[in-house]
């Protein structure tokens, strides 16, 4: 269903230097002041007069086709907004510069494009980072980057590829990268595509495909895979597999206190669906890994004849008669400036289609959930900045921080 996303493009504003515009955008809440003198701006507990001010949508800004954003750990300055079409724009208050432009090896049909980045625990010292987009060939490639002599700019000539899987349909191609809290890099792909998975990938454990995947990069290019992920050495199972029976994959995430792992499955006809696994550190899935089901299960119901070992049913599932069509998955807020909040803590998500961005309080085996009052027309993703603040991003061209205002 994230096709329709990607549809909607033509709508997607240009870029803006503008941060503080009082204007609402459609479907969104209007911010109320400029994003950077926002309370809590350090990161600190909000003060007695802050804890007043309403949570509401801050416009950091406009950008061109956004599709994610991230931040290097420890960089309590800048943030960087991934673009659909191929560059990264790093955002230091009001100014802002292109980080990285690889649009001649990027394509953008279907659900194709540059679809999320995330940086090395280490960046600080090795000035690694990876990017995740389909190539000329509408294959998924993951490579990795090295930051220049300029801080504020990539260097071209360091791409080093990580890991490259053929994908021959125009949908379900995943999207998300995070480094966990174990500082391994995971990757979610989608099954392949079409519909109902006609190559059975996704419960196929020979096979990246409709997997989420967990490995260690080589400083040069390529990647180990860790001893301790759950099908390494196993016959017939690639080593890489972390969590399987996936549909689509598109956003999952880390509570960057408690290790949760937190996968936002886009659905077939009916249903949508975030998977939740409690987890400490990170890293230590069981002897059999995850299994969420596709294409046995889509959501909490049969789909297709079959087995599915160990199943691990999603703890929010959403028919799409409500409006549902395109999961997008979130973050737990762990923002200091909303302690005090109905936010905090809470795991914000929302949908293509239904405007409304939701809070939910993780838990198993069925996790509350609840509109936020908060609303992002033509949400594509959300993103976290390294103090924790939560983004909401719009493929219609802005991106929010959700904060008080």
């Amino acid at each position: 269903m994230l096709a329709v996303a990607f549809a909607l493009s033509a709508f997607a504003g240009c870029s803006s230097d503008d941060e503080d515009s009082p204007t609402a955008e459609p479907g969104g809440q209007a911010p109320t002041q400029q994003e950077g003198s926002a309370p809590g701006e350090q990161g600190s507990p909000a003060t007695p007069a802050q804890r007043r001010r309403p949570v509401r949508l801050l416009l950091l800004g406009r950008f061109d086709q956004p599709t994610y954003l991230a931040a290097p750990p420890g960089d309590r300055r800048r943030r960087f907004v991934v673009q659909r079409e191929g560059s990264i724009v790093v955002v230091r208050g009001r100014r802002r510069s292109t980080f990285l432009d690889i649009e001649d090896l990027v394509s953008t049909g279907g659900e194709s494009g540059l679809l999320s980045m995330a940086f090395a625990r280490d960046y600080r010292s090795s000035g690694r980072f990876f990017v995740y987009y389909t190539d000329n060939q509408g294959f998924i490639q993951i490579d990795q980057f090295r930051r220049s002599d300029d801080p504020n700019r990539a260097d071209p000539a360091s791409r080093r590829s990580v890991l490259r899987v053929p994908h021959f349909r125009f949908n379900h191609k995943g999207g998300q990268l995070q480094v966990g809290p174990d500082g391994m890099l995971y990757a979610g792909f989608g099954d392949g595509g079409s519909g109902g998975d006609p190559d059975e990938n996704a419960q196929n454990l020979g096979r990246i495909l409709g997997k989420l995947i967990r490995i260690d990069p080589r400083p040069n290019g390529g990647y180990d895979i860790p001893s301790s992920n759950p099908f390494r050495g196993r016959g017939g199972a690639r080593g890489e597999v972390y969590a399987y029976g996936l549909r689509n994959p598109y956003r999952f995430s880390f509570d960057r206190r408690r290790g949760h792992l937190t996968v936002g499955d886009v659905g077939q006809d009916e249903a949508e669906e975030i998977d939740f696994v409690p987890g400490g550190d990170g890293g230590r899935a069981p002897a059999g890994g995850y299994n969420f089901g596709w294409d046995v299960f889509e959501g909490r119901s049969s789909y297709e004849g079959g087995r599915a070992p160990r199943h691990v049913a999603p703890v929010i599932h959403h028919d799409q008669g409500g409006g549902f069509c395109s999961i997008i998955g979130g973050y737990v807020i762990r923002d200091p400036s909303l302690r005090g909040t109905r936010y905090y803590g809470r795991y914000v998500y929302g949908d293509l289609c239904e405007p409304s961005l939701r809070l939910a309080f993780l838990k198993r085996p069925s996790a509350p959930t609840r509109p936020s009052g908060l609303r992002v027309s033509q949400l594509v993703s959300f993103g976290e900045d390294a103090r924790g603040r939560v983004y909401a991003v719009s493929l219609a061209g802005p991106v929010y921080r959700i904060g008080r205002g």
